[in-house]
């Protein structure tokens, strides 16, 4: 399998500069990941050392970001502010619907400004709006399984085609299905098809190890196997989508990003705002010009990226975008470029609302939960697998497991972590004296920001301490989440995520237990 491994002799090869010529026009690649935690690959202190050679390869040729965010930790919102520069709540996408694109966004301004545009896989959940063709010039995904590499390579081999053809340079998503569920050798009745398609290298038992924000238990762990051998079936991909670029030896123009959406399909991952739910392996590759091997401390995040993608091409930024250019950063002109990241989650792909919203530092986060009244249960992606099912069972024998798994459920109004010390968020610092006036600073901050960007939010956290008033204004959002179901477009027509149907099920299932 050493041929799958990335081999970027003509990169390293290449003499630094710190800028680019007036009239060098780069190719753009941004590579995601479904679901993977940002501590797994071993470039970000990921304890399988071979887990993840292709994704390693880029980073040691490349801006490595250790302290990288993404705005939202569920699918379709968070790609939604990559593409866009915007948190959810200003373009509407809360959850897995598609809204308006009144305003301009990224692979739009390229396609106008000379760049031929394509997403590849995960079209409808990249996209804020239907007119696919409004923003990319080809907009395909995988055709037979999106978990085999192969098709990964085949596919962006067949867009570098037409690009070359255009004589246009290139900005194009690849959106890497996994290591999403189902993982590999999921026994799901859905996962057939996925569990005979082998990652290069099938890890056991004794290779792996659980997260410390997880009880430890035998069917957990071998749920985190599965999730594991998932992540290396995705570098495999990485692997495919890199051979097919050198091979188009046009590599060394073009900048290679790659992230993962959000973290793992556990609880206290995906779907939360913890740091393993929103924390980001983020790379950006680009030896002409940044320098290769370099680790940066400055806080970023994925509203970032396009302000930073259109500074790099050359583009004028539009005046709605709220993220600010780290290009200098990745020339080595400035250091910092920030101090907080903000994050927030809405609601599932169900429509299900639970609105959260945080504030971090490199060392600190503040979160407010308006739904975290005791009346409502968090129900999210998590929420059907395997691990999730452990942790239930386990929780009527173990108290401590008990009273973790119900914290999961129902959470508390407010949250404030040592993330420097407490990484898996393990312990509330809330009411602790210690922290009054950081906490305070913290909410100043938020609050300040809920504000610049119109946070529907707002009146919660301005409300916090009346539990009539959020129960009050939990039932608004509810009822208009279930509005939104019967009057707009669904990304999620042919699933339980998608038809009205099935979206009431969960519905009352989550708000009338």
């Amino acid at each position: 399998m050493k041929k799958k491994y990335i081999l970027f002799n003509l990169f390293l090869g290449l003499m630094i500069s710190t800028s680019f010529s007036q009239n060098e026009k780069p190719n753009i690649l941004l590579i995601t990941l479904d679901d993977m935690n940002w501590d797994s690959p071993a470039s970000f202190g990921g304890f399988i050392p071979d887990l993840t050679p292709n994704i390693d390869a880029i980073a040691k040729i490349g801006v490595q970001f250790n302290n990288a965010f993404v705005q939202a930790p569920n699918c379709s919102p968070s790609r939604a502010v990559i593409q866009t520069g915007l948190y959810p709540h200003q373009t509407g996408t809360r959850g897995f619907f598609y809204v308006k694109d009144n305003f301009e966004i990224l692979p739009e301004i390229l396609k106008e400004n000379g760049y031929y545009t394509g997403v590849l896989n995960k079209v409808t959940d990249t996209n804020i709006h239907p007119d696919f063709n409004h923003y990319w010039h080809e907009a395909m995904n995988i055709k037979g399984d999106k978990r085999d590499s192969k098709s990964y390579g085949k596919l962006f081999h067949t867009f570098i085609s037409k690009a070359k053809n255009s004589n246009k340079p290139f900005y194009c998503v690849v959106n890497i299905a996994d290591p999403h569920k189902p993982f590999y050798n999921d026994d799901k009745p859905n996962a057939k098809n996925i569990k005979e398609i082998h990652p290069s290298k099938i890890y056991g038992l004794k290779d792996i190890k659980i997260p410390d924000f997880l009880p430890d238990n035998e069917e957990i762990k071998n749920d985190v196997l599965n999730y594991y051998n998932s992540v290396k079936r995705g570098d495999d991909c990485v692997g495919e989508i890199i051979a097919a670029l050198e091979k188009s030896k046009i590599a060394k123009n073009t900048i290679i990003i790659i992230l993962s959406d959000h973290g793992a399909s556990f609880p206290f991952a995906k779907s939360s705002i913890y740091l393993h739910g929103i924390k980001t392996p983020l790379i950006i590759a680009y030896p002409k010009a940044f320098k290769p091997k370099s680790e940066v401390k400055s806080i970023v995040s994925s509203i970032d990226l396009a302000p930073t993608i259109l500074d790099i091409t050359s583009q004028k930024i539009p005046k709605e975008m709220v993220g600010n250019s780290f290009y200098e950063v990745l020339t080595g002109k400035k250091e910092q470029i920030g101090t907080y990241v903000f994050a927030q989650f809405d609601e599932n792909a169900g429509g299900v609302p639970r609105p959260s919203r945080t504030i971090l530092s490199k060392k600190y986060g503040y979160i407010f939960n308006p739904w975290s009244t005791g009346k409502y249960p968090f129900v999210s992606a998590a929420s059907y697998d395997a691990t999730y099912k452990a942790m239930q069972k386990m929780s009527k024998e173990d108290e401590n497991v008990a009273k973790r798994f119900n914290f999961w459920k129902f959470r508390t109004l407010e949250e404030f972590y040592d993330y420097e010390n407490d990484p898996n968020a393990l312990n509330n610092l809330i009411d602790d004296p210690k922290y009054k006036e950081l906490i305070s600073e913290f909410k100043q901050e938020l609050k300040n920001h809920m504000k610049a960007t119109n946070d529907y939010v707002l009146s919660a956290f301005e409300n916090m301490h009346k539990t009539a008033f959020l129960d009050s204004w939990m039932k608004n959002e509810i009822d208009s989440s279930i509005k939104r179901q019967k009057t707009i477009k669904w990304k999620r027509e042919k699933n339980q995520s998608g038809s009205t149907k099935n979206n009431t099920e969960l519905f009352d299932n989550a708000n009338q237990q």
